[in-house]
């Protein structure tokens, strides 16, 4: 019995620890702001947190997609920024992008939210160059950046 009640400990601890937290430097983390993280994301991977004078930064990996995200000093969400594929765009992104740049190749998005508003920036590819297009979520599209490929 004993052996028996030793294990379910193990087990539960075990479960509880790979839930939770593993950063070392979250003790320096505002308690209203590490509430407010782990209320949103609470089973994110590879947490890493950063304080700076007025704000706190958090990155960490959610599934495949790598996120950073910044709270105030109140644990209220400033801004995030999330990188991923073409399949996670909205549809209507997407849409537009494939009916003007069908001869270019998507390879990668970078979404920022600051507030209520939201910008995608999509890094398209040829054998050429590099063009960066930035849209909203309506699907409204406008060069960011063009680069020649070396």
């Amino acid at each position: 019995m004993k052996k028996l009640f030793a294990f379910a400990v193990c087990l539960v601890m075990m479960t509880a620890t790979s839930f939770a937290n593993t950063d070392p430097n979250t003790d320096d983390v505002n308690e209203k702001v590490l509430r407010a993280f782990q209320e949103t994301f609470p089973v994110v991977n590879e947490v890493k947190w950063k304080e700076y004078d007025n704000y706190y930064t958090v990155s960490f990996k959610q599934h495949t997609i790598q996120s950073e995200v910044r709270y105030d000093k109140e644990g209220n969400f400033l801004s995030s920024l999330r990188y991923y594929k073409e399949d996670m765009l909205p549809l209507s992104v997407l849409h537009q992008l494939k009916k003007k740049y069908s001869k270019k190749t998507i390879f990668g998005v970078t979404e920022l939210i600051v507030g209520a508003d939201v910008a995608y920036f999509i890094k398209l590819e040829d054998e050429k160059t590099w063009l960066t297009i930035k849209s909203d979520q309506q699907g409204n599209l406008s060069v960011y950046e063009k680069l020649k490929k070396g």
